[in-house]
């Protein structure tokens, strides 16, 4: 369809072509399309803070997780710390790297993060009309992740004896024995756990604010065996459905008390290990005993198999150690 009129011009940055059969119309559309524009710009005057809460309030907190809101607001707070509450017209993009530069301290994953967040705001900001600058922002290298390990049998047996009648063997328990996250162990009520059918169902965990939450992936949802080791000991313990299976006299566990507790806990055992290599461990056992690899990442509540794989390849290496013992005996 041919129109009479056409109108076209640059507006704060953005391109207008208007067509309409009337001027009157032409013009009606053309104020339309400046409205809808203004509506859309922001102040370059306006403060940094002022733009990462407009811009997590319109993008971000009907579309991901409270959990995940939540380290995003966080990441907010780093970076206004690091740049300044400036007008974010005025902040200019070797200050942002500069910011970038001081987060090398920080693991690769937690830079991707702020790295990721921080060019949305400054891509936003732009598109909106806030700044003028171009910022191509490079993620600085950070410190190497900590690996880890599974525990040796003999560390396994040391484990299992120093946790004995302890304080927080339930705690370790769940964790060795049904692989659970520290934060998922801390969050578990009775009610999630079935001992005619020796199941459990893990649907909560203990968010970064210290309250307790839904978990934060949907594959973080699962249901995982019971062996009969735990069983026995669960059943001597059993309360009330809604009151915490790991309770400290002021409620449930938090991160400070975890890490102390596990500090007791290696060095009565005298082992030096993480309590996350726990977890790994109940992966690479569910290795030996052959599970299938697409279980294990289900009982692990890994969001991709490649997670499980890798633990499995750790697992792996130990079975071939074994297997060229057993050859070696049985040629001599």
């Amino acid at each position: 369809m041919k129109y009479k009129y056409r109108h076209q011009e640059l507006y704060k940055d953005k391109k207008i072509d208007v067509k309409a059969n009337s001027r009157s119309e032409l013009i009606e559309k053309v104020i339309r399309k400046k409205a809808l524009i203004d509506s859309q710009t922001v102040d370059s005057d306006m403060k940094l803070q002022d733009f990462c809460t407009l811009y997590l309030e319109t993008y971000k907190r009907d579309v991901v997780s409270a959990s995940w809101y939540a380290d995003l607001c966080l990441i907010s707070s780093k970076l206004i710390d690091g740049v300044g509450n400036k007008p974010v017209g005025k902040i200019k993009p070797i200050e942002v790297q500069s910011f970038l530069n001081s987060c090398s301290h920080l693991s690769d994953s937690s830079i991707k993060k702020i790295t990721d967040f921080t060019k949305q705001i400054f891509s936003e900001a732009e598109k909106n009309g806030a700044t003028t600058y171009k910022f191509d922002l490079i993620a600085p290298k950070g410190k190497s992740e900590v690996q880890g390990r599974s525990l040796t049998r003999s560390e396994q047996d040391a484990l299992l004896r120093a946790i004995k009648d302890h304080r927080g063997e339930i705690f370790i328990s769940l964790i060795y024995y049904c692989g659970l996250r520290p934060s998922e162990a801390s969050a578990l009520i009775w009610k999630d756990i079935d001992l005619e059918k020796n199941i459990l169902h893990v649907n909560k965990s203990l968010k970064k604010d210290g309250t307790i939450g839904s978990t934060k992936t949907a594959s973080g949802v699962r249901d995982i065996p019971i062996p009969i080791s735990l069983s026995t000991l669960l059943k001597k313990h059993v309360r009330s459905p809604f009151s915490l299976v790991c309770e400290q006299r002021n409620g449930h566990y938090t991160k400070s008390s975890i890490r102390k507790l596990w500090t007791s806990v290696k060095k009565e055992a005298n082992i030096d290990a993480r309590l996350y290599d726990i977890r790994h461990t109940y992966c690479t056992n569910l290795e030996k005993a052959g599970v299938p690899i697409n279980i294990a990442s289900r009982l692990m509540g890994h969001s991709d198999i490649s997670i499980t794989s890798k633990i499995y390849t750790h697992a792996s290496d130990e079975a071939v150690e074994i297997a060229r013992r057993c050859i070696e005996k049985v040629s001599c």
